[in-house]
C-alpha cells in the first residue's frame, strides 16, 4: 500500500471512529438518566478499558502489563480519565451540542501543541487556519452575538476534557511510534484509568447502573463508542500525527 493509500484508510479510519464518538452525549440524553457526569464517565471507563484489554489479550498480546507501568502509558491512563469525567460533567452542565463543541473543538488545539511539545510534530498552515476558524464559531456559540461570556464550571469542565484528549491522544502516539500496537496503545490508555473509575463508582453513585436503562447505556458508552470507536482512532492514529487525528475529529459535532 503506498503512502498515499495509507494516509486514506487512516483518515477513514477516524472519520468511522468520530460518527461512533458522536453518539455518546445523545446516547446519554435518550436515556434520560438523572445522574452525574462524573460517575457516567467513570461507568464508560470501566466498560470501555476492560473491552478493550480483553481485546488486546485476545489477539495475543503479552507486554500490556508491563506498558501500563511506562510514563506514556501512565500520561495516556491520566488523560483518559480526565476526559472521560470532564467531558460528561461538561455535557451534563452545558448540553450535549455546546459540551461536545466546546471539548472537541478545543481538543485538537491542546493535541497540535502538546505534540510539538513531545513529538516535534510540525504544526500546518492549513491546521491553524482551521483552529481559528473553529475557535471563533465556539465564541460565537458561548457568547451569542449579543451578550458577554460567562465562564462556567460547565465551560471549564469541557476545556479540561479537551486538555485530557490531547493528552491521551499524544501518549499513545508516543507508545505508538516506540513500536506498540495502535490497540494495544489504546487499551493503555483506557485500561490504565478503570481502578480509579471503579472507586469513583463504589463510593459514590453506582445504583444507577442497578436499572436497566442505567446499565444498557453504560455498556453501549464503553463498547460502541470507546472500545469500538478506539480500535478504529488507533488505526487512524497509528499512520497520521497526533494533531491530525484531533484535527479530523472535529467531524464528531456534526453527528
Amino acid at each position: 500500500m503506498t503512502r498515499s493509500n495509507t494516509a486514506k484508510s487512516g483518515f477513514l479510519f477516524v472519520v468511522i471512529a468520530s460518527v461512533l464518538f458522536g453518539t455518546t452525549g445523545t446516547a446519554q440524553q435518550l436515556a434520560g438518566i438523572e445522574v452525574s457526569g462524573l460517575f457516567i464517565g467513570a461507568a464508560r471507563q470501566v466498560v470501555g478499558g476492560i473491552a478493550l484489554v480483553i481485546l488486546v489479550l485476545a489477539l495475543g498480546e503479552k507486554q500490556i502489563w508491563k506498558l501500563f507501568r511506562t510514563k506514556n502509558g501512565i500520561l495516556a491512563a491520566a488523560g483518559t480519565l480526565i476526559y472521560q469525567i470532564t467531558f460528561f460533567i461538561g455535557i451534563t452542565n452545558n448540553g450535549v451540542s455546546v459540551g461536545t463543541v466546546i471539548a472537541l473543538g478545543s481538543a485538537p488545539v491542546f493535541t497540535a501543541l502538546l505534540s510539538r511539545f513531545v513529538l516535534k510534530e510540525v504544526i500546518q498552515r492549513y491546521q491553524v487556519i482551521l483552529f481559528l476558524v473553529v475557535g471563533f464559531g465556539v465564541w460565537l456559540l458561548l457568547i451569542g452575538f449579543d451578550s458577554q461570556l460567562e465562564f462556567s464550571f460547565g465551560l471549564l469542565a469541557s476545556l479540561a476534557a479537551g486538555v485530557g484528549y490531547a493528552i491521551y491522544t499524544v501518549n499513545a502516539k508516543a507508545l505508538v511510534s516506540a513500536g506498540v500496537d495502535s490497540t494495544t496503545a489504546l487499551a493503555v490508555a483506557f485500561g490504565g484509568g478503570v481502578p480509579i473509575a471503579f472507586i469513583l463508582l463504589a463510593v459514590g453513585d453506582w445504583q444507577w447502573l442497578l436499572e436497566v436503562s442505567g446499565l444498557s447505556v453504560a455498556l453501549y458508552l464503553g463498547i460502541f463508542p470507546t472500545a469500538l470507536a478506539y480500535f478504529f482512532f488507533g488505526k487512524g492514529l497509528r499512520v497520521l500525527s497526533a494533531a491530525t487525528v484531533a484535527t479530523i475529529t472535529l467531524i464528531e459535532p456534526v453527528v
